[in-house]
């Protein structure tokens, strides 16, 4: 038996219980993306939007150019270098000293050592024309660099990414609040004697190519790939963002040592996860391009069921065997928690197949068929129970691991109903 502390989705509905801790997490997350979108665009998306309205670029000549230092309160020497510029905006001509937008204060600026000034100071050689920024509405005040805002757009990726996760799976939690259990059980009393088997889709609704029908994989191994494609990603472009946003600002050697010190903490999990996501890759892209397909739906006992497996280059396996499984599935609540209980109750080997190995672009199919017994129980699907029938997909690899794709059928009591 096997005990879970979370209910698994099913493809056509999910639990109906109003599962209140995870409600509130979910809530949890996308209010504190909304929060750190509002303070993001309230801060950085407000000051961007005034500069872009109040700044202009225009064209400007060096006329000379000097170094001024400042000593701290350590005893330590600070450069900022200064930038003599002559430029016309309008019917008026200007001079100032500058060089970025913190020299325009009276002690701003001053963040370089020597060596660091003089290099900064090369580009500007007297009598060369270059590009200036001023402000429009104050041409006196003008600077020669401007600071990229492309470290706001990318630190916005955190905070949608919040919000997307937490408001689509909230927008799933009130559909399957809205269409419980009982609410589909209804819908199908109208249409079948058997309103406790799920709804068979018409053959035709995915058509195989060599068999009547293709059957849908399990869309829970797919969701968590992609879930996990998305989480490593966001992880490291927010991890290598921060160091190299912290490289470039350092000031001092200690400084540097911080941030080399959160490259390897945070930016080698990000590595870690981004090798884990390239095996499960290499996995999907081999197992996932496997198909079945079956002649008929649903599924009788007593009735010989014909199936045909795709397999699909790049494929090297040590072994592949196909399932036919049934499992007892019983929900219940535990406090705030949905415990969800699982038994295997029936299984038999379909097919095996050792040393699989497809080239890359070719395709083999395999045919076999399986009969089950007259005295299984057919599919049942109600508020806390379900008997559960798939067709699995087992592939062992030569390094030991295996890896295990679904394929959800229905199986209908002995006698089916005329449609």
């Amino acid at each position: 038996m096997q005990t879970t502390n979370s209910t698994p989705r099913r493809r056509d509905a999910s639990l109906a219980v109003w599962r209140l801790s995870e409600t509130l997490l979910l809530v949890g997350v996308f209010s504190l993306g909304l929060l750190i979108l509002t303070i993001h665009l309230a801060t950085w998306g407000v000051e961007t939007r005034r500069e872009k309205r109040l700044l202009t670029q225009i064209d400007c000549v060096v006329e000379s150019r000097a170094l001024r230092s400042r000593v701290d309160e350590r005893g330590v020497a600070w450069y900022r270098p200064e930038v003599k510029i002559a430029y016309r905006f309008g019917d008026e001509t200007f001079v100032t000293q500058t060089f970025e937008r913190a020299t325009l204060t009276q002690n701003g600026g001053f963040r370089f050592d020597r060596d660091g000034a003089l290099e900064a100071l090369k580009p500007f050689a007297p009598g060369v024309e270059t590009r200036c920024w001023i402000r429009v509405d104050d041409p006196k005040q003008a600077f020669l660099l401007k600071p990229s805002a492309i470290w706001g757009w990318i630190f916005l990726v955190i905070p949608v990414s919040l919000i997307l996760f937490g408001g689509v799976w909230l927008v799933a939690c009130f559909r399957d609040r809205s269409l419980s259990r009982e609410a589909l059980a209804n819908l199908r009393r109208q249409k079948t004697r058997y309103p406790t088997v799920p709804n068979v889709p018409p053959l035709g609704d995915f058509p195989g190519v060599r068999l009547a029908r293709r059957l849908r994989p399990d869309v829970q191994k797919s969701f968590a790939f992609g879930a996990a494609t998305l989480g490593t990603l966001v992880w490291n472009l927010a991890s290598w963002s921060v160091f190299v946003y912290v490289v470039c600002a350092a000031e001092t050697s200690v400084d540097l040592a911080l941030a080399f010190v959160f490259c390897a903490i945070f930016c080698g999990v990000g590595f870690l996860f981004a090798c884990r996501l390239w095996g499960a890759f290499r996995v999907e892209r081999v197992v996932g391009s496997t198909a079945l397909e079956i002649a008929d739906l649903p599924i009788l006992p007593g009735r010989k069921a014909r199936l045909c497996l795709f397999l699909r280059g790049r494929m090297a396996a040590k072994r592949l065997a196909v399932f036919i499984r049934c499992e007892e599935v019983a929900r219940y609540l535990q406090g705030t928690n949905a415990i969800c209980n699982k038994r295997e109750v029936f299984s038999r080997t379909l097919f095996t197949k050792y040393d699989v190995d497809v080239p890359s672009g070719a395709e083999e199919t395999e045919e076999f068929s399986t009969t089950l017994p007259l005295g299984v129980a057919p599919s049942f699907e109600a508020e806390h129970n379900e008997i559960v029938w798939k067709f699995v997909v087992q592939t062992e690899f030569a390094d030991g691991g295996t890896y295990e794709r679904d394929f959800g059928v229905v199986v209908y009591p002995a006698i089916v109903p005329e449609r």
